[in-house]
């Protein structure tokens, strides 16, 4: 799997994709690629927090599987250690940003790209975008500023 770095790069890299697609109003994709960027930064910072070489692949041992492999945002922000600063001990803006972001995407967000029922808007996706970075306490602002990762 890859390093605290290439996460960090991707995470990067889907923000850029996330705009580029914002700008030519595909708000599915720009929805799909906020949300791959927050998971990606998780990871990173786990990394970091854990000193890891690398985010853990399938390993085929089951309690070491069970914690790593997941696309929930939940269960990345417990493993990451940054829960102190996006719950009700940190920061209420950063919280509340937590939680603005994460009510829009199901436990199993990858799923999104395959449901087309979902509504993703410019209001909505606009609003997704500052959650994670346009303010002081943008959740992905918050691990950079804070050099999480």
């Amino acid at each position: 799997m890859a390093s605290c770095k290439e996460l960090r790069g991707i995470a990067k890299a889907r923000l850029k994709s996330a705009k580029i697609l914002m700008n030519v109003n595909d708000w599915h994709g720009a929805a799909y690629m906020l949300a791959y960027a927050l998971e990606c930064s998780l990871k990173a910072v786990t990394c970091k927090t854990l000193n890891l070489v690398s985010y853990p692949e399938n390993t085929k041992k089951k309690n070491i599987d069970s914690v790593f492999m997941t696309h929930s945002f939940q269960q990345l922000l417990l493993i990451s250690g940054l829960e102190n600063i996006f719950s009700s001990r940190g920061p209420a803006e950063a919280w509340d940003n937590w939680g603005k972001f994460t009510i829009e995407y199901p436990a199993n967000w990858p799923q999104i790209r395959y449901n087309t029922d979902l509504v993703w808007d410019e209001e909505k996706v606009e609003k997704l975008y500052d959650y994670l970075l346009e303010s002081r306490f943008g959740i992905i602002s918050i691990i950079r500023k804070r050099r999480k990762w």
